[in-house]
């Protein structure tokens, strides 16, 4: 079994040490608020002062924080984890991170002579809950197979999409294509009420056809607003941001879906709603077009 940190055990990496203690890992932990870890030193985590510490004592370290700005703080410094790390050791950011952040913490891992990985995950709470997260990998695709005790513990599957970024710009292009699909469902609700059709019967019928895994997330978070978030909307406005950078950078400057369902998480936000459930952009969320009737 593997020695394994965990840098940020919010929802998803909390779940992830959850799942990686089940399998018989050694779990180290740190995280910036203390009460998340106690729950885990409870299950049998070791608890780090540092997240250089917690990098110290482990051969595999995955940090799982909100973002950039978050993610700078536990990697650099000499409290860090590039600080703590050992010569051999596995070092993966699960975040979801811009391209410029991932592409300067690659470069500093590669002169540290590091193994480092961009892995984003997708799956949700549940996924991480569960063990059947997605991870979205890049990095050196023959460094993976050693690392199979690992992933197995948190994932149901392993992509791997290229060299170390590639993770996280799949994870955004990702990200964004479901914040449009989420966005077109609201959309096609409020058409719907518009033209005196009943929600109720046109959003399971949506479900159908032309259907998909973010339709049916959408159409249930719809009928019962998540709590708490599966996804809050301050978390998506910041990975579709990092997207439309992305895009900027890549000279692409085409991307009206992407800049409208970005707007529309601007507004989320400029309301208040950014600690609601991303879902929270859709009509019975902001109050108009609500469904006519209760839904047992």
């Amino acid at each position: 079994m593997a020695k394994v940190a965990v840098v940020g055990v919010g929802i998803m990496g909390g779940g992830m040490a959850e799942n990686l203690l089940r399998h018989g890992h050694e779990v180290v932990v740190w995280n910036r608020s203390p009460r998340r870890v106690e729950e885990l030193a409870a299950a049998g985590a070791v608890i780090a002062a540092t997240p250089a510490e917690a990098a110290a004592r482990a051969d595999v370290v995955f940090e799982v924080t909100a973002d950039d700005a978050s993610s700078r703080h536990v990697w650099q410094g000499p409290d860090g984890i590039l600080a703590g790390a050992r010569e051999d050791a596995v070092l993966i950011a699960s975040a979801t991170l811009s391209v410029g952040w991932v592409e300067e913490l690659a470069a500093a891992c590669e002169r540290q002579g590091a193994v480092f990985f961009d892995a984003p995950l997708t799956g949700g709470a549940a996924g991480a809950r569960t063990g059947n997260l997605v991870l979205l990998a890049g990095g050196d695709a023959s460094r993976l197979p050693e690392l199979h005790r690992v992933f197995d513990a948190i994932a149901k599957e392993v992509k791997h999409f290229g060299p170390a970024g590639a993770g996280t710009r799949f994870k955004l292009v990702l990200n964004a294509l479901q914040a449009v699909h989420l966005a077109g469902l609201g959309e096609a609700l409020r058409l719907a009420g518009a033209v005196g059709l009943d929600p109720l019967q046109v959003g399971p019928a949506l479900v159908e056809r032309p259907g998909g895994v973010v339709t049916q997330l959408a159409w249930d978070s719809y009928l019962n607003p998540p709590e708490p978030a599966n996804f809050q909307v301050e978390w998506a406005h910041k990975d579709l941001t990092y997207a439309a950078r992305m895009a900027a950078e890549a000279g692409e400057d085409r991307h009206p879906l992407l800049d409208g369902v970005l707007a529309q998480f601007d507004g989320a936000l400029a309301e208040g709603r950014g600690q609601r459930d991303w879902s929270a952009i859709n009509p019975v969320h902001a109050g108009s077009a609500a469904p006519r009737h209760s839904v047992e």
